[in-house]
Protein backbone atom coordinates (compact mmCIF):
# COMPACT_ATOMS: atom_id res chain seq x y z
CA UNK A 1 0.00 0.00 0.00
CA UNK A 2 1.44 3.33 -1.06
CA UNK A 3 0.31 6.78 0.13
CA UNK A 4 -0.97 7.72 -3.32
CA UNK A 5 -3.93 6.19 -5.12
CA UNK A 6 -3.65 3.18 -7.43
CA UNK A 7 -5.76 1.52 -10.13
CA UNK A 8 -7.38 -0.59 -7.42
CA UNK A 9 -8.34 2.42 -5.33
CA UNK A 10 -11.67 1.78 -3.53
CA UNK A 11 -11.86 4.83 -1.30
CA UNK A 12 -15.07 6.83 -1.31
CA UNK A 13 -13.18 10.11 -0.79
CA UNK A 14 -9.83 11.06 -2.30
CA UNK A 15 -6.91 11.63 0.03
CA UNK A 16 -4.60 14.63 0.02
CA UNK A 17 -0.97 14.54 1.19
CA UNK A 18 -0.87 16.27 4.57
CA UNK A 19 1.69 15.88 7.32
CA UNK A 20 0.37 16.79 10.75
CA UNK A 21 1.37 15.69 14.27
CA UNK A 22 -1.13 13.15 15.57
CA UNK A 23 -1.83 11.23 18.75
CA UNK A 24 -3.50 7.82 18.65
CA UNK A 25 -5.09 5.97 21.55
CA UNK A 26 -5.40 2.21 21.31
CA UNK A 27 -7.87 0.19 23.36
CA UNK A 28 -6.18 -2.91 24.79
CA UNK A 29 -7.10 -5.48 27.47
CA UNK A 30 -4.80 -3.59 29.85
CA UNK A 31 -6.40 -0.22 29.15
CA UNK A 32 -5.55 2.64 26.82
CA UNK A 33 -2.10 3.13 25.34
CA UNK A 34 -0.96 6.29 23.56
CA UNK A 35 1.25 6.66 20.50
CA UNK A 36 2.60 9.82 18.92
CA UNK A 37 2.89 9.81 15.14
CA UNK A 38 2.37 11.93 12.01
CA UNK A 39 -0.24 11.74 9.27
CA UNK A 40 0.88 10.96 5.72
CA UNK A 41 -2.36 11.85 3.96
CA UNK A 42 -5.95 12.47 5.00
CA UNK A 43 -9.44 12.42 3.54
CA UNK A 44 -12.94 13.17 4.72
CA UNK A 45 -13.27 9.74 6.34
CA UNK A 46 -9.73 8.36 6.61
CA UNK A 47 -6.16 8.92 7.70
CA UNK A 48 -2.93 7.22 6.66
CA UNK A 49 0.01 6.99 9.06
CA UNK A 50 3.31 5.13 9.09
CA UNK A 51 4.49 3.14 12.09
CA UNK A 52 7.36 0.81 12.89
CA UNK A 53 5.23 -2.11 14.06
CA UNK A 54 2.18 -3.83 12.55
CA UNK A 55 -1.19 -3.69 14.27
CA UNK A 56 -4.40 -5.67 14.37
CA UNK A 57 -6.86 -5.11 11.56
CA UNK A 58 -10.14 -3.52 12.72
CA UNK A 59 -8.59 -2.53 16.08
CA UNK A 60 -10.38 0.36 17.82
CA UNK A 61 -8.47 3.66 17.97
CA UNK A 62 -9.07 7.32 18.79
CA UNK A 63 -7.05 9.94 16.93
CA UNK A 64 -6.29 13.64 17.45
CA UNK A 65 -4.84 15.59 14.53
CA UNK A 66 -3.32 18.04 14.46
CA UNK A 67 -2.16 17.32 17.99
CA UNK A 68 -0.86 20.31 19.95
CA UNK A 69 1.73 19.62 22.62
CA UNK A 70 2.43 21.78 25.63
CA UNK A 71 1.27 22.59 29.11
CA UNK A 72 -1.91 24.57 29.39
CA UNK A 73 -3.41 23.13 26.21
CA UNK A 74 -7.06 22.20 26.79
CA UNK A 75 -8.30 18.68 26.11
CA UNK A 76 -8.40 18.27 22.35
CA UNK A 77 -11.29 16.55 20.53
CA UNK A 78 -10.67 12.90 19.74
CA UNK A 79 -12.20 11.07 16.82
CA UNK A 80 -13.00 7.34 17.05
CA UNK A 81 -11.99 5.05 14.22
CA UNK A 82 -10.79 1.59 13.26
CA UNK A 83 -7.74 0.17 11.48
CA UNK A 84 -8.84 -0.81 7.99
CA UNK A 85 -5.55 -1.55 6.20
CA UNK A 86 -2.05 -2.62 7.23
CA UNK A 87 0.71 -3.18 4.65
CA UNK A 88 4.54 -3.24 4.64
CA UNK A 89 6.16 0.02 3.52
CA UNK A 90 9.22 0.32 1.34
CA UNK A 91 12.27 0.93 3.47
CA UNK A 92 10.72 -0.69 6.54
CA UNK A 93 7.75 -0.11 8.76
CA UNK A 94 4.08 -0.27 7.83
CA UNK A 95 1.43 1.85 6.18
CA UNK A 96 -1.62 1.92 8.45
CA UNK A 97 -4.98 3.17 7.20
CA UNK A 98 -7.57 4.40 9.72
CA UNK A 99 -11.22 4.93 8.93
CA UNK A 100 -12.60 7.67 11.17
CA UNK A 101 -16.18 7.61 12.41
CA UNK A 102 -18.36 10.70 12.38
CA UNK A 103 -20.45 11.43 15.46
CA UNK A 104 -23.79 9.69 15.14
CA UNK A 105 -26.68 10.95 17.16
CA UNK A 106 -28.75 8.05 15.92
CA UNK A 107 -32.40 8.02 14.99
CA UNK A 108 -34.88 9.19 17.56
CA UNK A 109 -36.93 6.57 19.35
CA UNK A 110 -40.72 6.72 19.47
CA UNK A 111 -41.89 8.89 22.36
CA UNK A 112 -43.37 5.91 24.22
CA UNK A 113 -39.96 4.13 24.12
CA UNK A 114 -37.74 7.11 24.93
CA UNK A 115 -36.77 7.13 28.61
CA UNK A 116 -33.97 9.69 28.52
CA UNK A 117 -34.75 13.00 30.18
CA UNK A 118 -32.01 14.90 28.35
CA UNK A 119 -30.06 14.63 25.12
CA UNK A 120 -26.76 12.82 25.08
CA UNK A 121 -23.90 14.51 23.24
CA UNK A 122 -21.64 12.30 21.07
CA UNK A 123 -18.07 12.85 22.26
CA UNK A 124 -14.90 10.82 22.82
CA UNK A 125 -13.39 11.71 26.20
CA UNK A 126 -11.15 9.72 28.56
CA UNK A 127 -13.05 8.20 31.48
CA UNK A 128 -11.86 6.25 34.51
CA UNK A 129 -14.41 3.71 35.72
CA UNK A 130 -14.42 0.91 38.28
CA UNK A 131 -16.84 -1.35 40.06
CA UNK A 132 -17.84 0.10 43.43
CA UNK A 133 -16.31 -2.86 45.26
CA UNK A 134 -12.91 -2.71 43.53
CA UNK A 135 -10.13 -0.10 43.99
CA UNK A 136 -8.61 -0.27 40.49
CA UNK A 137 -10.20 1.87 37.76
CA UNK A 138 -10.14 1.09 34.06
CA UNK A 139 -9.25 3.86 31.62
CA UNK A 140 -11.64 3.92 28.69
CA UNK A 141 -13.32 6.35 26.29
CA UNK A 142 -16.84 7.75 26.19
CA UNK A 143 -19.17 7.39 23.20
CA UNK A 144 -21.67 9.98 24.40
CA UNK A 145 -22.37 11.88 27.59
CA UNK A 146 -25.18 13.71 29.38
CA UNK A 147 -26.08 14.99 32.82
CA UNK A 148 -28.05 11.77 33.33
CA UNK A 149 -25.54 9.18 32.15
CA UNK A 150 -22.72 8.08 29.90
CA UNK A 151 -22.07 5.46 27.23
CA UNK A 152 -18.53 4.12 26.95
CA UNK A 153 -16.51 1.52 25.05
CA UNK A 154 -14.54 -1.05 27.03
CA UNK A 155 -12.75 -4.38 26.67
CA UNK A 156 -14.08 -5.46 30.08
CA UNK A 157 -17.42 -7.17 30.65
CA UNK A 158 -19.99 -5.45 32.88
CA UNK A 159 -23.38 -6.75 33.97
CA UNK A 160 -26.65 -4.86 34.09
CA UNK A 161 -27.30 -3.55 37.60
CA UNK A 162 -23.66 -3.30 38.69
CA UNK A 163 -22.79 -0.11 40.58
CA UNK A 164 -19.75 1.75 39.24
CA UNK A 165 -17.72 4.86 40.11
CA UNK A 166 -16.50 7.09 37.29
CA UNK A 167 -14.23 10.10 36.85
CA UNK A 168 -14.06 12.23 33.70
CA UNK A 169 -10.92 14.42 33.49
CA UNK A 170 -12.40 17.03 31.15
CA UNK A 171 -13.40 20.63 31.79
CA UNK A 172 -16.14 21.07 34.38
CA UNK A 173 -16.48 17.31 34.73
CA UNK A 174 -12.98 17.11 36.22
CA UNK A 175 -14.10 19.22 39.20
CA UNK A 176 -16.88 16.80 40.13
CA UNK A 177 -14.57 14.05 41.31
CA UNK A 178 -16.07 10.58 41.56
CA UNK A 179 -19.56 10.04 40.16
CA UNK A 180 -21.62 7.01 41.17
CA UNK A 181 -23.58 5.19 38.49
CA UNK A 182 -25.38 1.98 37.59
CA UNK A 183 -24.94 -0.15 34.47
CA UNK A 184 -28.25 -0.20 32.59
CA UNK A 185 -27.23 -1.81 29.28
CA UNK A 186 -24.32 -3.66 27.66
CA UNK A 187 -23.80 -4.54 24.02
CA UNK A 188 -21.07 -6.57 22.32
CA UNK A 189 -19.57 -4.64 19.39
CA UNK A 190 -18.69 -5.98 15.95
CA UNK A 191 -16.29 -4.81 13.25
CA UNK A 192 -16.87 -4.11 9.56
CA UNK A 193 -17.07 -7.85 8.81
CA UNK A 194 -19.75 -8.32 11.48
CA UNK A 195 -17.22 -10.23 13.59
CA UNK A 196 -16.92 -9.86 17.36
CA UNK A 197 -14.61 -6.90 18.02
CA UNK A 198 -13.66 -8.06 21.52
CA UNK A 199 -15.03 -4.96 23.23
CA UNK A 200 -18.39 -3.78 24.53
CA UNK A 201 -20.52 -0.65 24.68
CA UNK A 202 -21.74 -0.02 28.22
CA UNK A 203 -24.48 2.44 29.18
CA UNK A 204 -24.39 3.89 32.71
CA UNK A 205 -26.98 6.07 34.43
CA UNK A 206 -25.76 8.45 37.12
CA UNK A 207 -27.05 7.76 40.64
CA UNK A 208 -26.49 11.35 41.70
CA UNK A 209 -27.44 14.70 40.23
CA UNK A 210 -24.91 15.95 37.71
CA UNK A 211 -25.47 19.44 36.30
CA UNK A 212 -23.38 21.83 34.28
CA UNK A 213 -22.10 22.39 30.75
CA UNK A 214 -21.65 19.50 28.33
CA UNK A 215 -19.25 19.25 25.37
CA UNK A 216 -20.52 21.16 22.36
Amino acid sequence: MEPSGTSTERRTHSRAPLRLPARIRWLSPLGLRVEMTETVDVSRDGVLVRRNEPCELFARVWIVFPFVRGAGVSVQPETPGRITRVAPAKGGGYWVGLRVENADRGSKRPAEQERRRCERVPCALPIFIRLAETPWPEESMTCDLSSQGVRLETSHIYSTGQVVIAQIPWGEWSTRGQIWGRVVRTEALTNQLNQAAGNHCVAVEWLEQVVGPLPS
